[in-house]
């Protein structure tokens, strides 16, 4: 996979983040969501000169904030079907275990993708700058994935299975992976929240699911009941956000719909942080999925609880 390191730099100056320090989260995350959603709007594989263009200004925010950028090709011979967008913070005494945290930056045609996805990828771009100052012992790798709506990806790959194929082949030690999924809608009314799966299977499963749409989700697999675990115990102890963990059997289809599920492939634990798309939005893929639609106090709030779950992920415990 080739690797363009943005603005031939190592580190980028810090101008625009001294600005940022005396903003609310709620400012920059509404900030970064505008300019992905409304500059960006029509980032998809029909102007793919856009959709690099975004990626390219994801590169730039992290590079302001003191970060190494790679733009990561997703094809080699075929240089217009994109690129990651990588920076990495390197662990102090574990660097070659790896927490990765990853959001696509794209969007499907005809949707300027305000939830899906530039709500994940501001949510990313608040962490990394939280943590720019801060290393851990393991390495943290902050991940912009492009090519991830199946209209993006038609013709070449997904950024995130040519990564997680590479990261396999380079025998990367990704100790877990969180895809950042949609994090912005929210709907307290009753009956707003639906599943892949009838309130049978639920009650086979043992899980007491809200049929509110007032909470963010972690999702797995069965095999990442642990990492769900976790994951969900340290943004819990955050008091910030209301959080129900889901780890799931890997015949549901539903929950391989975004990045975390080629990194599965790849044999990594992984999970998918999420306010369920389709199972609560009613903008999902369409025009209407605009920033007005979207909680950014609930939002700030799951950014600070992941924070807590970064921070513990990344660093070693008595027993680890």
């Amino acid at each position: 996979m080739t690797l363009l390191l943005l603005s031939g730099c190592t580190a980028g100056p810090r101008t625009n983040e001294q600005s940022d320090i005396n903003r609310s989260t709620e400012d920059r995350l509404v900030s970064d969501v505008r300019m992905l959603s409304e500059t960006f709007a029509s980032r998809n594989a029909n102007d793919r000169e856009t959709l690099d263009e975004s990626g390219r200004w994801i590169g730039k925010r992290l590079w302001s904030m003191g970060y190494a950028v790679d733009l990561a090709m997703v094809n080699e011979t075929n240089p217009q079907r994109g690129f990651n967008v990588v920076a990495e913070l390197t662990g102090t005494t574990r660097p070659e275990e790896i927490v990765v945290i990853g959001a696509h930056y794209d969007a499907e045609v005809n949707t300027p993708g305000a939830d899906d996805n530039a709500s994940g990828v501001a949510a990313m771009l608040e962490l990394a700058r939280r943590f720019a100052d801060s290393p851990m012992d393991r390495t943290v790798r902050w991940i912009g994935f492009t090519n991830e709506e199946n209209s993006n990806s038609v013709g070449g790959v997904m950024g995130s299975f040519a990564y997680a194929r590479d990261a396999l082949a380079r025998n990367d030690s990704i100790v877990a992976m969180m895809s950042l999924e949609m994090l912005g809608y929210y709907d307290e009314t009753p009956g707003s929240q639906k599943y892949p799966f009838d309130s049978a299977m639920a009650k086979r499963l043992g899980m007491d699911l809200p049929d509110t749409g007032d909470y963010i989700g972690i999702v797995g697999r069965f095999e990442d009941r642990g990492l769900v675990e976790r994951i969900g115990a340290s943004m819990r102890e955050s008091g910030r956000a209301n959080i129900v963990e889901a780890p799931l059997p890997a015949m549901v289809r539903a929950i391989w719909r975004s990045d975390h599920g080629n990194f599965w492939i790849s044999g990594y634990n992984a999970v998918m942080i999420t306010d369920t798309s389709e199972f609560r939005t009613p903008h999902y893929h369409k025009p209407s999925d605009t920033i007005d639609t979207l909680d950014f106090e609930r939002m700030a709030g799951v950014v600070d609880a992941l924070e807590v779950a970064i921070r513990d992920l990344a660093t070693l415990n008595e027993d680890e």
